[in-house]
Order: structure tokens, then C-alpha cells, then sequence
């Protein structure tokens, strides 16, 4: 009987032991060492390669009946092509831009193109060459700014490079998308405010006015960091790219754009888009059976909630690993319209975390985040559309909390720290 008793004492202990371990590390991280990041990352970047030689050069199920890609992409570039024939309107009447679309593929799958005429014009660029080339090219270089981005942040061009290969990328790249473009312009303007080159941090942000939803949150930052410069800088970049448009493509682009908005929100409001592809908590809402009311109803709260942790984040902190944070977690829960591929946002501020941790120290459960941020960042859609799970909107509160949670150990560790002055004026 005793020696039971012991037998069920040592597997007691040992199941206790496995149960510690596991929590430490997950508590650590420590599990996630360089050699297991290096090789996920070789993975992914062979197979990024190797999917888009796939897509652009041999024919597959996304193209269409005469090999015209069926991506994303495709409106961009066709938005730039009527800008190059004088016609730069036709993108924003749903109708002709539907016909331009089936007539270019010879398919009825079309995608609308909501972006404002600075899109537009930058498009036109690439509109110069062939479709395929032009998706290579844009995908290329809009890529390669992350990832110059991302150096300018971490110091190396080994961690930009991992940086870059994470799953949102690899989804932004297949779509064609402009997550790339958007995410290195975040991440320009936050490294000029770190850097005090805050006209530099205005100009980004200005461009950065090609997706209005993503800076939503933005000014709330810069007035509760009382930082005018780049505010102002970034209000006259705005002016002067969309005086730019209108000198280019003509003032009247613009007025047609802004009657297309509600085309835009009704598409949103009556499912245009399924639910499970988008990351929004509105999105989310819509997924799990609430109407449009109750699911912005839900949706303002969220936006209430996440501008008030940027004005505090801001006011009280000028470290980008809480900024950064704060702010692109709140700016992809602010914004009730925004897709799978928008979560690759969500590189630069693991950049500043990944920086900050390695220079300093990782706060408990902090890599194991990351590696559940970074490792679903690709698989929000499928989680939601194939086992009814929609969780993209954790992904950025995640993002958010650890923010907060950092500017908590920081204020905690102030008050932790004992004053000398406050000291000598005791034994004086």
C-alpha cells in the first residue's frame, strides 16, 4: 500500500514538474531561440518565392480564362491605367470600372477600387508596365521599404529581413495589397518622432493619408504629445499630394471619389466583403450574427476605449515600445473596415518591441505574445470562415495590452526607485 501511496506521490510530482515547466517557459520564451526563428523564417521566405513565381508565371487557378492574375492588385492597376488615358474617373463609377475589369480578364470577378486619387496617381506609375511586371514590381519594392524600415528600427538587416517574412506579409504580397507601403510609412513617421526629425515624421504620415482609415488615431497621438511641427508638417503634405493629384489627374477626380464613399460603406454594411475576412470588431460582430447597429454599437465602444489608451500612452510615455504599440493596435481596432492582409501593420511595433527586449529585457509573456500575434497574423480569415472562430481583432488588442502593460512596469518601477534627494532631505 505505501509503496502505491509513493507511486502516486512521483507521478503527482512529475506531472506537477511537466505543468511548472511548461509554464515557465511559456512565461520566458526562452523556447524561442534564434535557431528555431532562423529556420521558420528560411521556410517562409523560400516559400513566398516559390508562391509567387507560382502565381505571376506559371498558370494557376487564380487566373482568369485569358491569364489575366485574379488579385487585388488588378484594380490597382487598372485605376493607374485610366489615370494614364485621361480617363482617371472611370475607376470610382462602379459600373464602368466593373466593365473595364471583365474586359481586361474575360472573368466576372471584379474588385473595387475605394482608395483616394493619391492612390491613384502613385498607381499610375506602374501603370506604365505590364500587369504581371507591375505586380512584381510593386510587391518588390514596397516590401523592400518595410524592410528598410525595419532596419532603421532593430540595427539589423537579419532581424528586418525575419521581420518582413512573417504570414501577414506573405498574405499582403499574394493579394497584391498595399499593407507594405502603409505599414513602412507607420513606421517612418514613428521613427522620426524618435529621432526628433519630426517634419520627416509629418511627410510620411501625409502620404500615409493614401489609407485615411489607418490614421485615424493619429492626431490624438500627436496632440496628447503636444508634438505641433509634426502635425503641421503633416497637415501641408496632405494639401500638397492632393493638389498634386488634382494638378495631374484633374480636380474633378476628386469630387467623383467623394460620391463614391457611400458605395464604399454600404459594400461594408451589406457584406460586399465576407465577414470572416475582415479584422475589424465590427467585422467580427457581423461574423457572429449582430446586425449593422448593434455591430457598430460595439465597434464605438472598442474606438472609445482604444483612443483613450492612445491620448494616455502618448501623454505619459516617449518610448516607442509603448507608443508604437499603442498606437497601431488602437489604429487596427479603431477602423471598422480592414481586411486580413492590414495585420501586416502589425510588423513595426514588433520591431520596437523586439528592439527594446533585446537591448533590455522581455516582460513575462511577452515572446510567447508575439510568437501568438506573429504566428496567426496569416490565418485570422481561415480560423473564421472554416471552424467559426473570429479572433483578428485579438491580435491588435494583444498588441495594445502589452503597450499598456510596459508603460505600467515602467511607472511601477519609478515609483519603486528611491529619490537620493528625497533621501538626503530625510537625514538632513
Amino acid at each position: 500500500m505505501a509503496i502505491g501511496n509513493k507511486t502516486e506521490t512521483l507521478d503527482e510530482a512529475a506531472s506537477s514538474n511537466a505543468g511548472g515547466l511548461w509554464h515557465r517557459g511559456v512565461r520566458s520564451g526562452d523556447w524561442l531561440t534564434w535557431d528555431r526563428i532562423g529556420f521558420a523564417c528560411l521556410c517562409s521566405g523560400i516559400g513566398l518565392t516559390l508562391g509567387l513565381i507560382w502565381m505571376l508565371v506559371i498558370p494557376n487557378s487564380f487566373g482568369s480564362p485569358n491569364g489575366t492574375l485574379l488579385m487585388d492588385y488588378l484594380s490597382f492597376w487598372l485605376a493607374g491605367q485610366q489615370a494614364l488615358q485621361g480617363t482617371p474617373e472611370l475607376a470610382y463609377i462602379p459600373t464602368e470600372f466593373a466593365s473595364i475589369q471583365k474586359q481586361f480578364s474575360g472573368s466576372d470577378t471584379v474588385f473595387g477600387f475605394f482608395y483616394p486619387p493619391t492612390f491613384q496617381l502613385l498607381q499610375s506609375i506602374f501603370a506604365f508596365l505590364p500587369y504581371k511586371v507591375a505586380f512584381a514590381a510593386f510587391i518588390v519594392l514596397t516590401t523592400g521599404l518595410l524592410c528598410i524600415a525595419c532596419r532603421m528600427i532593430s540595427g539589423s538587416w537579419l532581424y528586418a529581413a525575419s521581420l518582413i517574412l512573417i504570414p501577414a506579409c506573405a498574405n499582403n504580397a499574394f493579394h497584391g495589397q498595399n499593407a507594405a507601403l502603409t505599414a513602412a510609412l507607420y513606421a517612418l513617421f514613428l521613427i522620426g518622432i524618435e529621432r526628433n526629425r519630426l517634419i520627416w515624421a509629418g511627410v510620411a504620415l501625409g502620404i500615409l493619408t493614401i489609407k485615411p482609415q489607418l490614421g485615424i488615431l493619429i492626431p490624438v497621438a500627436l496632440i496628447a504629445s503636444q508634438n505641433w511641427r509634426t502635425f503641421l508638417s503633416a497637415s501641408l503634405t496632405t494639401i500638397v499630394f492632393a493638389g498634386l493629384s488634382a494638378a495631374v489627374l484633374g480636380l474633378g477626380v476628386w469630387q467623383v471619389f467623394w460620391e463614391q464613399a457611400p458605395v464604399a460603406a454600404a459594400m461594408m454594411e451589406l457584406g460586399g466583403v465576407e465577414w470572416g475576412k475582415m479584422i475589424s470588431v465590427y467585422g467580427s460582430a457581423r461574423f457572429l450574427g449582430l446586425g449593422h447597429t448593434a455591430a457598430m454599437s460595439v465597434q464605438i465602444v472598442v474606438s472609445v476605449v482604444a483612443a483613450t489608451s492612445v491620448w494616455f500612452a502618448w501623454r505619459r510615455s516617449a518610448d516607442m515600445a509603448v507608443r508604437a504599440l499603442v498606437l497601431v493596435g488602437a489604429a487596427l481596432l479603431v477602423t471598422p473596415f480592414a481586411l486580413t492582409y492590414d495585420l501586416t501593420l502589425l510588423v513595426v511595433p514588433c520591431a520596437f518591441l523586439i528592439r527594446e527586449g533585446l537591448k533590455n529585457r522581455f516582460l513575462p509573456y511577452e515572446k510567447a505574445t508575439l510568437f501568438f500575434v506573429i504566428g496567426l497574423s496569416a490565418s485570422t480569415g481561415p480560423l473564421a470562415i472554416w471552424l467559426g472562430l473570429p479572433i483578428a481583432p485579438l491580435l491588435p488588442m494583444l498588441t495594445l495590452l502589452l503597450g499598456l502593460r510596459r508603460l505600467m512596469s515602467a511607472n511601477a518601477s519609478a515609483q519603486a526607485t528611491p529619490n537620493p534627494n528625497r533621501i538626503g532631505a530625510a537625514s538632513i
